[in-house]
């Protein structure tokens, strides 16, 4: 049985470096895009805190969730 040639070898070395290179791509596409949907669910919950403090007229914990809120919304715009 014959050794693959250097050139085959190099060939195959790029191709598994290029896929392993393109997994760690995936792998930091998936933690934006869970990382996002977090964000997104904690601002709905942050605005239905927020609607329910105006509700009890709680100033208070207005300020405090609303100045949480935009914290939220920076992360999500950066």
């Amino acid at each position: 049985m014959a050794m693959p040639a250097r050139e085959e070898l190099n060939g195959a070395l790029a191709l598994t470096r290029q896929k392993d290179k393109e997994k760690g791509v995936e792998a930091i596409y998936i933690d934006i895009l869970i990382n996002e949907a977090l964000l997104k669910e904690k601002k709905e919950k942050l605005k239905q805190k927020i609607d329910q403090a105006l509700d009890r007229n709680d100033r208070e914990a207005f300020m405090e969730l609303s100045a949480r809120l935009r914290e939220v919304e920076k992360e999500l715009n950066a």
